[in-house]
């Protein structure tokens, strides 16, 4: 037998041998019971026929799928089926500050746009990343986790333009109802609904100082009702682990006997049968395709860019569209179009003095590791994006923020990995790579982000085939409003955070910025309107919140898709329900909106 030398010059016996044997233990067991797997309704998929039959089939179980099967399956009478494309959610997805992580795992559809015009430019190809949730618990089981609802005039703009019921008092019952915030007295929030929300203060001396920063600028705290200033935003967090649509709404539906989860069960099309009644789905499993029968609907809940693409795998889209792919029309709709997202900006960051950190060493990282995986406490167990954030609007709009304000703070020598993960996440190009990482030796960091909450800049999804398992096309089209009010809007937010920097509040902090000197840019003078223009142009990228595809409004609204009931005109026998009926983006993350 082969013998290896030693890696130590002495090995434990005895007692301190058992005691590092346990420790080890410990560790792996405290890892394995982080897969959330065991909490859910078991997968059915191998037992589905073709011809099987269900009063409802809810498709995607995401985070508006989750509630709705979940709901419909309080009624013992109806037998429901939820279909989902993806797998039971990893261990990865449970802790908190590694979410950045999940974008480009087999926990997401991977899915990247076409080329851009206006946007994306230092990026390969010219291609922005999509990332969607392919798992249970969708989108919410691979996001940042935080917890909005938005402002009084997203829902009310809603309302006014036809949609009943969808005013902010109105939705405001609905939000309450699922909700369950714990350790806050905050009465605008619930108690006792499904959905675990707690606040997690950083303790980042920064975060103090931005605080005071904002109130020397003259602003004090964010309400929804004035929707203008600072909060710190609850999270979707529980115990330490990441608390999605799955683990709020299909945990506790676990033993009921009427609700069937099929995973890895990705949907093709819907079945429609005399007089424009939805009678089924199409779905492949395991590489074969059966159909499954609903007799009383369907409700898509696959997301903004899944259900416009069943939808027209089905005949339901721009009649021009299908007719040049080869799809019989069914009902021509305006699917797939007003496609909208939050636009962020990646690109303005400082270095700042020591003290603006808690300190930590590789060894302390490890020590949160240990402390993360046998207390589920510490820096693990909060989200890397700091929940403590600002809305504004430059302009002076007190009713209505144009950018939503939020920082991510940068270790020294990157002892968490968080600079890597960001310049992954936002495939940031090799020459702002480099500059980060050679400032990131010698001193913390920290990103500040503007993102857009109203962009002007609207896209499409369209089919790439009339092969219904092809991926479709995503053109986001960031950037492209013929007026120029996104980039300016950016450009606000990028002088607002300069002002912010320089306030006697934060100048403690030394911040130094790092300049970036982007191939494409430099042409343009540092600081220029014009140099952060390019900036924007190059690397602003998504914040995973498409929305509006399946446009809710009224019989009078030509380019509506489904009505305020959410119901597909002119069809029937199903509905649509998730972000993608959103008529306009809300102003904050859409998590929430969409689960309400």
């Amino acid at each position: 037998m082969m013998e290896f030398a030693s890696p130590c010059p002495a090995s434990l016996t005895g007692p301190p041998s058992h005691m590092f044997m346990t420790l080890i233990n410990t560790i792996m067991t405290a890892q394995c019971l982080l897969s959330p797997a065991n909490l859910f309704p078991s997968d059915h998929a191998t037992h589905l026929k073709d011809g099987d039959q269900f009063d409802f089939i809810v498709v995607g179980g995401g985070s508006a799928g989750s509630r709705v099967a979940s709901r419909l399956s309080e009624n013992p009478k109806w037998k429901v089926l939820l279909l989902e494309a993806g797998g039971y959610p990893s261990a990865n997805t449970e802790i908190p500050a590694t979410f950045s992580s999940l974008a480009g795992s087999d926990q997401d559809w991977g899915y990247t746009s076409e080329p851009c015009k206006n946007a994306c430019l230092g990026v390969k190809e010219r291609r922005c990343s999509c990332p969607r949730g392919k798992t249970l618990g969708g989108s919410s089981a691979i996001n940042g986790m935080l917890y909005l609802r938005g402002s009084r005039k997203d829902y009310d703009t809603w309302a006014n333009d036809g949609n009943v019921g969808w005013d902010f008092d109105s939705v405001l019952e609905h939000f309450r109802r699922i909700e369950d915030l714990q350790g806050v007295d905050d009465e605008r929030f619930g108690k006792g609904g499904d959905l675990k929300l707690v606040q997690q203060i950083s303790p980042q001396p920064i975060r103090k100082g931005l605080l005071e920063a904002y109130n020397e600028l003259g602003y004090g705290a964010y309400k929804e009702e004035k929707p203008i200033g600072y909060f710190d935003f609850y999270t979707n967090i529980w115990k330490g682990t990441r608390y999605s649509a799955a683990k709020a709404f299909l945990a506790k539906a676990k033993e009921r006997r009427n609700l069937y989860i099929a995973l890895k069960a990705q949907v093709g099309k819907v079945t429609i049968g005399e007089d424009l009644l939805v009678t089924g789905v199409e779905v492949r499993i395991n590489g074969r395709i059966i159909n499954i029968k609903a007799t009383k609907e369907v409700v898509l809940s696959a997301g903004s860019v899944n259900s416009p693409q069943i939808l027209m795998n089905s005949g339901i889209g721009p009649e021009g569209h299908l007719k040049e792919l080869g799809v019989p029309l069914v009902k021509n709709l305006k699917v797939g179009q007003n496609l909208q997202d939050h636009l962020l900006f990646a690109g303005l960051m400082y270095n700042v003095v020591d003290n603006a950190f808690v300190p930590k060493t590789a060894e302390d990282v490890m020590d949160d590791w240990y402390q993360y995986f046998r207390h589920r406490t510490g820096p693990l167990s909060m989200t890397t994006i700091e929940n403590f954030m600002f809305f504004a609007d430059p302009m002076g709009n007190t009713e209505d923020p144009s950018v939503q304000l939020y920082y991510i703070p940068m270790y020294k020598n990157d002892v968490y990995g968080g600079l890597k993960a960001v310049q992954t996440l936002y495939k940031l190009p090799e020459e702002v790579r480099a500059v980060q990482n050679e400032s990131i030796e010698k001193s913390h960091g920290i990103f500040l982000i503007p993102t857009l909450t109203h962009p002007k800049s609207v896209g499409q999804i369209l089919l790439r085939s009339a092969d219904p398992y092809d991926t479709p096309k995503i053109f986001t089209n960031y950037l492209s409003d013929p007026e120029g009010e996104d980039l300016q809007a950016l450009l606000d937010g990028v002088r607002f955070f300069q002002n912010l920097t320089a306030t006697r509040s934060f100048s403690r902090y030394n911040p130094e910025r790092l300049h970036f000197p982007f191939k494409n840019c430099r042409q343009h003078a540092p600081d220029s309107d014009d140099y952060w223009k390019c900036a924007f142009r190059n690397i602003a990228s998504t914040v995973y919140h498409l929305v509006g595809t399946c446009k809710m409004g009224p019989k009078s609204d030509p380019d509506a898709v489904v009505d305020p009931r959410l119901r597909i005109h002119g069809m029937r026998g199903i509905r649509v329900i998730d972000a993608s009926i959103m008529p306009k983006l809300v102003s904050c993350n859409t998590n929430g909106p969409t689960m309400m």
